[in-house]
């Protein structure tokens, strides 16, 4: 399977506005706003633009939980999308957080930053939150954030995102596994076990209790094109 990936991160906004940060005339500009209230929830920063480099990925997510008073072990992840350049600096990311609330309601939280964006005009950090009434259907099916972050670190932690082939690696996942198969590599992370699969993901195993991530080499940091020279998938458990 081809898929064809774009990083618009003012079309999932739709009409809400937008918070820039630090210098949008500079790459290179960081984030310096912390709990600065936005339409109701904290602008909180998850990772600076090197944070993947110290290696702590799940300390930094556990701050930004705590902060953003997310439940442990409950709340979960969906469209996760990050994209890192040659030099493993975050260009921009953005995901979905769906958490429970104690009146069986669920908070959407949407997360979106950008520091080395095409358009130097749009960096920026932009966290939004709106509350739904009833189970969203795909959230029994999805990660929990803290374990989708912990094997974000494994990953970041053995360099299976360092490449020099191309400009920037992005890295994608709805958050549930993907019955999809993409051209490419396939490797199963079990624990802190990264092993490559010598067969096709599906023939000889039921992984609909794992997630999924794809990592997509290309020379934009604003679009990308899976096929066997560019993605290696992994099956996350």
């Amino acid at each position: 399977m081809e898929l064809l990936g774009k990083n618009n991160y003012g079309e999932k906004q739709g009409h809400r506005n937008h918070l820039l940060a630090g210098n949008p005339c500079s790459p290179y500009s960081q984030f310096s706003i912390v709990n600065v209230v936005y339409k109701g929830t904290k602008q909180t920063l998850l990772f600076t633009r090197d944070e993947l480099k110290s290696g702590e990925v799940s300390k930094s997510w556990e701050s930004f939980r705590k902060e953003q008073q997310l439940s442990q072990h409950k709340a979960k992840i969906e469209d996760f999308r990050l994209t890192l350049d040659r030099d493993q600096n975050i260009s921009s990311m953005r995901f979905t957080v769906i958490d429970p609330s104690d009146d069986n309601s669920y908070t959407m939280l949407d997360y979106s930053s950008c520091f080395l964006c095409e358009d130097k005009g749009e960096d920026r950090l932009t966290v939004t939150s709106d509350r739904v009434d009833r189970k969203p259907a795909q959230y029994d099916r999805l990660m929990t954030a803290d374990e989708f972050f912990l094997k974000v670190e494994t990953l970041n932690n053995q360099h299976f995102f360092t490449t020099s082939r191309y400009a920037y690696t992005h890295l994608h996942s709805s958050g549930e596994y993907e019955n999809t198969s993409y051209d490419g590599p396939y490797f199963i992370l079990e624990g802190t076990e990264l092993k490559q699969l010598q067969t096709s993901h599906s023939l000889d195993k039921d992984y609909r209790n794992y997630g999924s991530i794809q990592v997509i080499g290309s020379n934009s940091s604003g679009s990308y094109q899976t096929s066997e020279g560019t993605t290696e998938s992994i099956i996350i458990r």
